[in-house]
């Protein structure tokens, strides 16, 4: 019986050392494709029922020669036996070249290249079937009817051995690429927890060294908060030996129709004015202050005397501050100052924040918040009842007669000075009821010691007085007389409290006055009223 070609094998004439390589490979090939070849062999199988025509015979030097459909190869057992109606599986592509249809040479010679080509029922009569239980065997890819000198092979197509180790070649690469990434992330590993060890005992040290600075920190503000309390019993003992009610008078720059000589300024202390009486033998008369300054004082060398008052007002004492005098006199000037001359309203919250920064640490922290309100015949307005600050309302006043007021946290100038503006801005547009009107400017200070545990609470008010004249003509209306009673009530009752105060002695707030019940806890043990303005 004549040997059978493979279509593995590129020279069937080669000897015996060849097809002991060609089975070592077929081997080899089994191993390797056994996985992917099994479907394909398994529908390969279920096809066997479709036979095509025999092969024709090739008569070469009259000698005749049949040949057989290529050995099994690559049996592998399927994982699960399956039905022989299941739907066939495309075929897998190994890379082979196309095949064209069977034609025949000039000798005579036929050849068939047809893929998945199954031989005739003889042949397969000669070679019995394997059973359904056996291993699948490899689709034969070609059946050729070869002469003596061999078919030539397809242009470009490369044998299953060579593909094979290719595919060999590059499993081998990807195990030691493999080994490699483990030997990487391995030593990543070790080298991770090695520096995750030197971070947590550096961490251990912070921790130990922070735990050590607090405990000093605390040792520290153990001894001077009793020498800093001292500090601020001193200064405030001082203020109450100067007085506890201080009264500067600012003269304004004369007009152009008044005289000059109508205001003298002898000293710091004391104005000297003509009041143009010719039956007097000295028609001038001297009032002395505790600070008098004159038309060309700026709003700095004023706001410097007032400066000590401020601090008080952060060491946790309530202070207030009056603009009092006759209308056109300057108050408001004072208060608010201009773009280029900021007011006591600016200067005292600046000097606030500044102190603050100073006096904070790590354990301390200052609070400030902004409350604006017009008194109008005993009725308080808030100015800043249509902000839309979330803090909590705060009250201002006695128990028995209490207003609750809007208040705004304020953070640094920027924002008290967009808050003041607000507040100004709601405030009565019109002039004649403005001038019988009280503005209260209120700066709320919350101190806290998160060491000690103490919490203090202060405030700075400035008061802007309605005109201290109320001359009323013959034709006045009944409002304008209601209003010019409210403002000399609230003038007097304040004065009361002042000469109280004067004279060290608690001062006795009148129940009638809606102004000293709102600033009830500011007249007591420190008063200030920087500002009285003289005709």
């Amino acid at each position: 019986m004549p040997k059978s070609s493979t279509p593995i094998d590129p020279a069937p004439e080669q000897g015996e050392r060849n097809k002991t390589k060609q089975r070592g490979e077929n081997a080899k090939a089994e191993k390797l494709l056994a996985p992917v070849l099994s479907p394909t062999l398994e529908a390969i199988d279920r096809g066997e029922e479709q036979r095509r025509p025999p092969p024709p015979v090739h008569h070469h030097h009259h000698h005749h020669r049949l040949l057989p459909p290529p050995p099994p190869r690559l049996r592998v057992p399927p994982k699960t036996p399956r039905a022989a109606a299941a739907s066939p599986r495309p075929p897998l592509d190994l890379g082979f070249p196309p095949v064209a249809a069977p034609m025949a040479d000039a000798r005579g010679s036929w050849s068939w290249d047809v893929p998945s080509f199954q031989p005739p029922q003889q042949a397969a009569a000669a070679m019995p079937l394997a059973s359904p239980t056996a291993m699948p065997r490899a689709p034969p890819t070609a059946m050729v009817a070869r002469s003596s000198e061999g078919p030539p092979r397809a242009a470009g197509a490369m044998p299953v051995a060579d593909r094979l180790d290719q595919l060999a070649d590059s499993v081998q690469l990807a195990r030691e690429d493999c080994l490699e990434l483990r030997q990487e992330a391995s030593d990543l590993l070790e080298y991770s927890n090695a520096k995750l060890g030197r971070v947590t005992r550096y961490l251990g040290f912070l921790a130990d060294r922070t735990r050590k600075l607090d405990e000093a920190a605390l040792e520290t503000e153990t001894r001077i908060t009793p020498l800093i309390n001292e500090k601020k019993r001193l200064f405030n003992d001082l203020l109450t030996l100067k007085g506890n009610v201080k009264v500067f008078c600012r003269s304004r720059p004369l007009f152009e129709d008044e005289d000059p000589s109508a205001v003298e300024f002898p000293d710091d202390c004391t104005i000297r004015v003509n009041t143009g009486d010719e039956s007097l033998t000295n028609p001038k008369k001297d009032y002395e202050f505790d600070r008098v300054y004159g038309p060309h004082i700026g709003q700095g060398e004023l706001f410097h005397d007032v400066q000590p008052f401020v601090q008080s007002a952060l060491d946790g004492h309530n202070i207030s501050i009056f603009a009092y005098g006759q209308s056109c006199s300057g108050k408001t000037h004072t208060l608010e100052g201009s773009s280029h001359d900021r007011g006591l309203y600016l200067r005292c919250f600046e000097e606030l924040f500044d102190l603050s920064n100073s006096d904070t640490t790590s354990t301390s922290h200052f609070n400030f918040y902004f409350t604006a309100c017009e008194l109008y015949n005993d009725q308080v307005r808030d100015l800043l009842s249509e902000s839309r600050s979330t803090v909590p309302k705060v009250r201002m006043g006695v128990q028995e007669s209490f207003v609750e007021l809007v208040q705004e946290k304020v953070e640094n100038p920027l924002e008290f000075s967009g808050a003041l503006k607000a507040a100004l801005q709601n405030q009565s547009v019109n002039s004649t009821k403005a001038m019988v009107s009280h503005l209260i400017i209120t700066i709320h200070i919350h101190y806290r010691n998160y060491v000690t545990g103490e919490h203090l609470y202060s405030k700075l008010s400035l008061v802007d007085l309605p005109a201290s004249e109320c001359l009323l003509e013959e034709d006045a209306n009944r409002d304008d007389v209601t209003d010019c009673l409210h403002v000399s009530k609230s003038l007097s009752a304040l004065g009361d409290a002042l000469a109280s105060l004067s004279a060290k002695k608690e001062p006795v707030l009148s129940g009638n006055s809606r102004l000293t019940q709102i600033l009830a806890d500011s007249l007591g043990k420190y008063f200030l009223s920087p500002k009285a303005i003289l005709p």
